[in-house]
């Protein structure tokens, strides 16, 4: 009797610690936090920069997110993972970031849904139209894949699902959920900021026109006001006196120079280097050969010449030259030329060797996880000496690449046609080229007479620290225009594909917040979680045994666990007999 009360007292206090110690182990979590990731590329995992950003809310984030309702898997998955991610940034936040799920469509009232339509879109929401399969048919869904996103008294429209080119399946909802902590964190870096940057575009020298560069400013609109802006020989345009005390401050941020096609005044290119010297930004997007495309299509042949613009000297100045040829690369874009005998003739995709696509290979923010790029007639560059400055290669074309020197004859005939790419191969062409430094003035010891006429120049022969980036093809930033110049394609579009194919507007874009210190938002737009598909082939193959096993296994897992549980208490507990 005293054995069998003595093991009961042991058992009971053994339960009585037991409880204790998870009672202490549960109390004391709350002032630590600790979490572990086990996934191969940390996908439950914040940045850092995301959790420093989150912990620095001062106030209440509030999101509303548009995507309750039922859904078909991928839309679900997608729903899930926004969900995941919110209370990831609520574990940093705490009761800083709070949100809600809402499904527009709940109102049974046909008008009052559309109202709830009406004022989403208003507020800069758009919807997507999905087509669900019933056992009797096919319904027709509208949902709005976003977010409206409040702070303080600040509210911004955020679009989850952006691609509209084509319809969504597994690797595109992949492709969004990827980008879920950048498009949050980007929306409370907009929330917060207390004052819009500016960046003017450079006209009056043959840029491109504004309606050819809508895509890009678009999205320079997100983080910046963006101004078309003519030197015209003006020292002020750029700059400003500050107070008559002979001291000049930038009146933008950054500056973007947009395939210029006309040359450069000494003027303006003074007006552009001091801008420069007093900490400027500058994106150079620059043609040094000039192609009649008009003169092509109407006589399938054409001849590429120099293209002078007076900034050779200025360029050279900073670090890097211009060459004067064009390249063809096998890694192309397709163009859709008419082929077959007169009469017969049919529409046909062939490699159009001077449209090299790039594939962003370097590590660096600005390419990092970018798509490729897609360029037309570009030309190859060099970096040469420039004191203090650092100078990083970031585009580069492919290992199939010939460099065609000045003058080059450009023809339709070239698509027949397999280019001698053996001795003539010249691979890995840089044509993209960061610079970083305190640079020199280009017009130190020779400041031309009549600059000294203006009252106030503040001129600098040393700028402080500032960056520059030069890509050597004007059109990477050049969108689709219609025939009456009055829309637009987003840049990165396949007119062929019908679809955006190309990564030029997020490298784009990368590079203006680069170039402005931003280098935060590129951290968290970079980083890649793998979307791991299951075989097809495999599942359609070997279904019933997949089937058994999902359904058995566990099954028979509990057995034996339940079985060896039994065993061992059988043995532990059994009445020995004397």
């Amino acid at each position: 009797m005293n054995k069998q009360l003595s093991e009961k007292v042991r058992v009971f206090t053994e339960l009585l610690l037991g409880v204790a110690f998870f009672a202490a182990l549960s109390y004391l979590s709350g002032f630590f936090f600790v979490r572990f990731d086990l996934t191969e590329e940390k996908r439950h995992t914040l940045t850092s920069t995301t959790i420093d950003m989150v912990k620095e809310l001062d106030d209440v984030v509030y999101v509303k997110v548009f995507l309750e309702g039922d859904f078909p898997a991928d839309y679900r998955r997608l729903q899930r993972a926004v969900r995941e991610k919110l209370d990831e940034m609520r574990a940093y936040a705490g009761d800083n970031i709070q949100y809600e799920f809402i499904n527009p469509s709940e109102d049974p009232d046909r008008k009052a849904r559309e109202a709830m339509y009406g004022e989403l879109t208003e507020r800069g929401l758009d919807y997507t139209s999905l087509r669900i399969k019933k056992k009797d048919g096919t319904e027709e869904k509208i949902i709005f894949p976003g977010a409206l996103i409040t702070y303080k008294d600040r509210e911004i429209p955020l679009q989850i699902l952006r691609n509209r080119q084509r319809a969504t399946d597994a690797e595109l909802v992949n492709r969004t959920i990827n980008s879920l902590e950048y498009e949050f964190v980007n929306a409370f870096y907009l929330l917060k900021s207390p004052e819009r940057r500016k960046v003017a575009v450079i006209q009056g020298h043959g840029e491109l026109p504004p309606i050819a560069l809508r895509s890009f400013q678009n999205e320079m609109l997100r983080y910046y006001d963006v101004e078309y802006v003519e030197l015209d020989g003006l020292v002020d345009v750029l700059s400003r006196n500050v107070a008559g005390r002979g001291k000049r401050e930038n009146r933008y941020d950054a500056v973007v120079i947009a395939k210029p096609t006309r040359p450069f005044s000494e003027k303006d290119k003074y007006i552009l280097d001091q801008f420069i010297m007093h900490g400027g930004k500058a994106l150079w997007l620059l043609d040094a050969m000039q192609i009649d495309l008009d003169s092509l299509r109407k006589n399938e042949t054409t001849m590429a010449t120099p293209l002078r613009i007076n900034l050779d000297d200025m360029l050279f100045n900073y670090g890097v030259r211009l060459n004067r040829d064009l390249l063809i690369d096998r890694t192309c874009a397709p163009i859709a030329l008419n082929t077959g005998p007169r009469g017969n003739e049919r529409t046909e995709l062939l490699p159009w060797y001077f449209a090299p696509i790039l594939i962003p290979e370097d590590p660096h923010p600005i390419t990092a996880n970018v798509d490729p790029v897609l360029t037309d007639f570009i030309g190859s560059m060099d970096t040469v000496a420039a004191e203090g400055i650092n100078k990083r290669l970031i585009l580069r074309t492919s290992p199939y690449t010939r460099i065609m020197k000045s003058p080059v004859r450009v023809s339709f005939n070239i698509v027949g046609i397999d280019p001698d790419f053996g001795a003539s191969n010249r691979p890995k062409q840089p044509v993209g080229v960061l610079l970083e430094g305190q640079f020199k003035s280009n017009f130190a010891h020779r400041l031309p007479p009549e600059f000294y006429e203006e009252s106030v120049l503040d001129f600098r022969e040393e700028g402080a620290f500032t960056r520059q980036l030069v890509i050597s093809d004007g059109d990477v930033a050049r969108n689709i225009v219609s025939p009456d110049s009055t829309r637009f394609r987003e840049l990165g579009y396949d007119p062929h594909l019908r679809r955006i194919m190309y990564g030029n507007r997020e490298f784009l874009i990368n590079a203006m917040n680069y170039l402005m210190g931003d280098a935060r938002l590129i951290n968290v737009r970079s980083r890649s979680i793998a979307l791991r598909k299951l075989d097809d082939e495999v599942i359609t193959s070997q279904r019933l045994l997949i089937q058994a096993a999902n359904i058995g296994l566990p099954a028979v897992a509990v057995i034996l666990f339940g079985t060896a549980v039994w065993y061992i208490r059988r043995r532990r507990y059994a009445v020995r007999k004397n």
